[in-house]
């Protein structure tokens, strides 16, 4: 539990100075995205949908992702995975043409209530480049 309480303390002083993008996100050139509902609590688990929308196959890896805060006009850091001591395999999966893929993810119980969203990091694009971060998030929801 204190450990726990560590890792939110120091996410939460770490979102302060981690500024990202002001987009709303669930859909791009190569993406739609979408979440199985609008409104979370804290502790819920939480699944998103992700379809490639392009004409070819995309590249993906679901494990590393954030959860970021709307603050103002800004999206910051909320929490991140792999959390501390944990790992994510670099090894990227395909999605062919109109195919999805699904996946958790949690609301941990320490953060605020607010606008948030979840941004899977590891999107690639049709000509194999990382996806933007507005690009490659989950539509905003609420988190009470």
């Amino acid at each position: 539990m204190k450990l726990l309480a560590l890792t939110l303390l120091s996410l939460t002083f770490t979102a302060g100075c981690s500024v990202i993008n002001r987009g709303g996100g669930g859909s791009s050139a190569s993406y739609r995205i979408t979440t199985n509902r609008e409104i979370y609590s804290r502790g819920n688990t939480g699944e998103a949908t992700i379809r490639n929308v392009t004409s070819k196959p995309v590249e993906y890896n679901l494990c590393q992702r954030q959860l970021q805060r709307q603050v103002n006009k800004y999206w910051v850091v909320a929490f991140e995975w792999p959390t501390a001591g944990g790992a994510c395999t670099t090894e990227s999966r395909r999605l062919d043409r109109d195919d999805t893929v699904s996946t958790l993810f949690e609301i941990p119980t320490g953060v605020p209530i607010g606008k948030y969203r979840m941004v899977f990091t590891g999107l690639r694009d049709k000509e194999g480049k990382t996806v933007a971060s507005d690009d490659a998030a989950t539509p905003s929801f609420d988190v009470r």
